[in-house]
């Protein structure tokens, strides 16, 4: 089954300010990047999400705001044991000059100056910032021409005034893309997600890609900011991250269910992208249910 994209109207494309409700099995494409800011709201299903060089689980009401150009993808993959959530969300979108050239130039519009060069390397908004953007996001695709851009105006300023606002990509991540980028990547994704559960070498994506090992390598580096190592072990702590919040299995059968044959790499890993032990993680998870 094929996603839904609910777009609201016929005329969404030529509106200045776009929205679209996403209902289905996933989100309806993989890694992309595009040249409008971008707010995407999930409501629920997702499994995790890859915002230039960081990838992250994603939980119910997860709010990100993107600026142009930035690689992202959002993903809803078949868990092992964890049931498919249909996915529900959000998304908004707005070009750059959407109010002219020269309109963030005025004094009035500074804090959103500064909130769109932030959004350059993604932002995820937390706490009651959240609550009150998710309130004024679902009241968007009923909204149309004037009435949603001062929606959007509402949103950008929300956002820009709050301390409840998180930088998502490393300030030095500036990817070398080109438009041709997008497909190539895209399947290489769908490889990577279809074998992730099981041993995985640079040499068979690198093969599968068409390109020597040493030419993919420094290929992937370039457009992802991360070496494929740590594109692996990532993608596969996402996963460990929701059978941890989801399934009883022990922590170890859960590691080994993921594709990870070390329990020590395992670890160490873990630690390094969450700052605490796999079952410190499960613990916060479960209190947060």
């Amino acid at each position: 089954m094929k996603p839904v994209r609910e777009q609201i109207s016929s005329t969404t494309s030529a509106e200045i300010v776009s929205c679209e409700r996403i209902r289905g099995r996933d989100f309806g494409c993989l890694w992309h990047f595009h040249p409008e800011y971008e707010l995407t709201l999930v409501l629920s299903g997702g499994s995790s999400r890859w915002i230039g060089d960081k990838i992250s689980p994603i939980t119910k009401g997860d709010l990100v705001f993107i600026g142009p150009n930035l690689p992202h993808d959002y993903r809803n993959d078949s868990v092992a044991e964890c049931p498919v959530r249909k996915v529900d969300a959000v998304t908004v979108q707005f070009h750059p000059s959407f109010l002219g050239g020269q309109w963030l130039e005025h004094a009035e519009m500074t804090s959103i100056q500064r909130l769109c060069q932030r959004s350059l390397h993604g932002l995820q908004i937390t706490g009651k910032t959240r609550d009150a953007v998710e309130a004024m996001m679902l009241r968007m695709p009923a909204a149309h021409g004037v009435r949603r851009l001062i929606l959007l105006l509402e949103i950008l300023e929300r956002i820009s005034t709050s301390r409840e606002v998180v930088r998502i990509s490393s300030p030095g991540f500036t990817p070398e893309i080109q438009a041709s980028d997008s497909d190539r990547m895209e399947s290489i994704s769908r490889y990577i997600e279809k074998n992730i559960d099981k041993p995985l070498y640079l040499s068979d994506v690198a093969r599968h890609a068409g390109m020597i090992e040493v030419t993919f390598s420094r290929y992937f580096r370039s457009r992802t900011g991360k070496t494929f190592p740590d594109y692996i072990n990532e993608l596969r702590i996402a996963r460990v991250c929701r059978m941890l919040a989801e399934t009883e299995h022990t922590i170890s059968e859960i590691a080994w269910r993921c594709g990870f044959d070390s329990m020590a790499n395992f670890q160490k890993q873990f630690r390094r992208l969450h700052g605490c032990t796999p079952k410190a993680y499960r613990m916060k998870a479960l209190r947060q249910e």
